[in-house]
């Protein structure tokens, strides 16, 4: 499992196209009793039409079983008195109700608030369009009135042209050198003291540039500030711009605004080390442009100044480093009359689309997760009519439930219910394995969560979608899905005690494991390939749809892809438990010989007036071929049902399942300078899980990822 090796990835999704289903189930194509959503039946009476009963399951763990409380990063079995496990039947329910979820693309049963936009990382090409911008008014409705600051651009054009040679962008703002570090040196009788004193965060300075031509790693030229004006307005020299370095024009007394990434007492390396400058935004025009900008512009600027403090959360600084000024404070703090930031214009430049704190910094998604949801009806039901296949057979809670609701406008109870669970036959290990890192899912890396319409991968043309283009109108969320391994279930990469052994390794980079104990839970006892968990799961009031597909998701077989069973004794699995991406708790999950017991409501209600018999009493065994799910050689064309079979089953090419690595995500995210596309060959995601399976393979090669900070500067101004 070496990096850029390839392999298929731990962490997918399976389209959930609802619309597609009901549009489907209207053109009397798939039953609207799966597909449609409308309200549950009452738990009054037994409905003459509808089957009651029971199914007793048989669940056989095939790979490793991990579950229980997790207390001070130790994770048991709870066991009883017979040192047998304690499996709780929510457990199986949960189990059962995600494949049938899946199968009927019902809503999500839980959705977190998720209102807010997610943020991302920006390359240098998305600085290209950024204007720096300083706020004259803030208006009664939340909006702004900013002027635009250009540089030079203006009054003298775009570029430097280098007699006759290819231009030179030039940057919009100044560079203002922060201590010794960079293209220039203090002037004998300067130092940083009087340096950070004379270009506080926000100060008005007067200031003397010299255009500098970038000496390497990028084609583009930058004003820096070599002389600051003190209060009697006369010229301080302060930097030397070293003779390495080739100037080509020079601009005396401009005014500017300093602005400072950095927090007031940090230096500009102690954020980014490849970081020496801060900026200072100026414009040489007479009367700088002025545009307003809109309120929930606004609103998404606040949105990324907090995502700083969030990202700082999850994730610590390198040892040396200090946090930039943006997080941990109060959005609203950031922003008053002589405020500083940047702004992305439309392409007619008529508007104001984003308001950023950084050049290359995080930048929101149009979308929040939350919209992209509402638009494809997959939120949680708000009222009873709204109730899909998922929520009918299983129950819900409404959320946030309209005043004055009753009944199923607040909650419902489910149709099914699980007895105990019988794990007499199962084995436990007390052999301690420590976990590797149990990895929460970073939605806004956006490629593993989101699909198109038609379930594929968002794309641009044939083309991977650039970072800024993800959770976008029209795009889709994914339900989470965990790939079976199938070398794990055929008995490869165990180690002697027959645990999977790539879900005890810590991750690697540079070479180097990284064994940070506070990320790994240590399993001290789990339950052992080849247990037997048994357990008798009531139904009642189900129409034969709702049967067919419930037995349907409990037969093995049905869970493998048809290019797959050509293995007669292929099957597909279910997964519980812990560890999924790592390939634990896959259990394949059946029923019982002569396990499916059901009578119709009229039936049953007959024998109640002939006192003959009861529910639950001498209930009839039944065959499962008289439950086939309606309009199945359809269903299995869709591309969830397809997604669906191929986790269930994993893949048969012998690839490794697993994280893409630091390194290979590093190599995936190379962006070209210019376009912010991603590089031919990179921007990969996993590949469609509808689509034959094709293992993600990442070039190794020696190109620096986003094109480097070095090219941020090459802004076309206006001319």
């Amino acid at each position: 499992m070496d990096d850029f090796e390839p392999f298929h990835s731990a962490v997918n999704r399976i389209p959930v196209l609802r619309r597609s289903g009901e549009r489907l189930a209207d053109a009397g194509r798939l039953p609207k009793s799966l597909f449609k959503d409308h309200e549950a039946p009452g738990h009054d009476r037994l409905h003459a039409d509808r089957w009651s009963g029971s199914i007793d399951l048989e669940m056989i763990v095939r790979t490793p079983l991990v579950f229980g409380e997790q207390k001070d990063g130790n994770v048991d079995l709870p066991l009883d008195g017979d040192g047998h496990p304690i499996v709780p039947p929510t457990m199986v329910k949960g189990m059962i109700s995600r494949a049938y979820e899946t199968l009927t693309c019902s809503r999500f049963r839980v959705f977190g608030d998720h209102s807010r936009q997610l943020t991302y990382r920006a390359d240098a090409a998305n600085a290209l369009r950024l204007i720096p911008t300083r706020v004259i008014e803030i208006n009664e409705d939340g909006g702004l009135l900013i002027e635009l600051l250009r540089g030079d651009t203006v009054v003298n054009g775009a570029e430097y042209n280098d007699n006759g040679d290819r231009p030179y962008p030039v940057m919009l703002a100044a560079s203002l050198q922060d201590g010794n570090k960079g293209h220039a040196r203090f002037a004998p009788g300067f130092n940083m003291d009087r340096l950070r004193a004379m270009t506080q965060h926000e100060r008005q300075v007067r200031c003397n540039l010299k255009l500098c031509l970038h000496p390497s790693g990028g084609h583009y030229a930058y004003w820096q500030v070599t002389h600051l004006y003190d209060n009697l307005g006369k010229p301080i020299s302060v930097f030397d711009i070293n003779d390495s370095v080739r100037t080509a024009g020079s601009l005396e007394d401009v005014t500017g605004y300093v602005y400072r990434t950095a927090a007031d007492s940090d230096r500009a390396s102690q954020v980014f080390q490849r970081k020496h400058d801060e900026r200072v935004f100026f414009d040489i025009s007479e009367q700088p442009e002025r545009i307003s900008v809109a309120p929930h512009v606004v609103d998404s600027y606040r949105r990324v100044v907090e995502s700083y403090s969030e990202q700082r959360e999850e994730k610590a600084l390198q040892k040396g480093m200090r946090p930039n000024r943006f997080t941990n404070v109060d959005p609203s703090d950031l922003l008053h009359v002589g405020s500083l930031m940047y702004a992305l214009l439309s392409e007619d430049e008529t508007r104001v689309v984003e308001l950023v704190p950084t050049m290359i910094g995080r930048r929101p998604y149009s979308r929040s997760p939350r919209e992209l949801a509402a638009a494809q009806g997959v939120l949680p039901l708000t009222k009873a009519v709204e109730a899909s296949a998922a929520d009918r057979l299983f129950g819900y809670v409404v959320p946030d439930a309209e005043d004055g609701a009753t009944g199923g406008g607040v909650a419902y109870r489910g149709r099914l219910s699980f007895g105990v669970v019988d794990a007499s036959e199962a084995s436990v290990s007390h052999e301690e394995k420590r976990l590797s890192p149990l990895l929460s899912p970073k939605t806004s890396s956006a490629r593993r969560f989101l699909t198109d319409a038609s379930g594929a991968t968002p794309s641009k043309g044939k083309n991977p979608l650039p970072r800024s283009d993800y959770f976008a109108p029209g795009q889709l969320l994914g339900a989470a899905a965990y790939s079976v391994h199938r070398g794990l279930v055929q008995g490869k990469g165990l180690d002697e005690s027959k645990f999977p052994e790539q879900a005890t390794r810590a991750p690697v980079l540079n070479g180097r494991e990284q064994d940070n104990a506070a990320v790994r839970l240590t399993a001290r006892s789990w339950m052992k390939t080849g247990s037997v968990l048994r357990c008798t799961m009531l139904f009642s009031n189900l129409s034969r749809d709702e049967l067919a597909a419930l037995i349907w998701v409990l037969t093995p077989r049905n869970l493998v892809p048809s290019n797959e069973k050509k293995d007669p004794g292929a099957v597909g699995y279910l997964r519980m438990g812990l560890g999924k991406p790592f390939g634990l708790g896959v259990l394949e999950v059946s029923i019982a010989k002569n396990g499916l017991r059901a009578v119709r409501g009229g039936d049953l209600a007959e024998s109640y007036v002939n006192l003959d018999r009861c529910l639950g009493l001498a209930t009839p065994i039944v065959g499962v071929e008289n439950f086939p799910l309606p309009n199945e050689a359809l269903l299995l064309k869709t591309p969830w049902v397809k997604a669906m079979q191929r986790t269930a089953f994993g893949y048969s090419d012998g690839r490794p399942v697993r994280y893409m690595s630091l390194k290979e995500n590093k190599a995936n995210n190379q962006t070209d300078h210019k376009t912010g596309n991603p590089k031919e060959g990179y921007g990969q995601s996993p590949t469609d899980l509808s689509e034959e399976p094709t293992p993600i393979n990442i070039k190794n090669d020696d190109q620096r990822p986003g094109g480097g900070n070095q090219n941020y500067g090459r802004r076309r101004g206006r001319r």
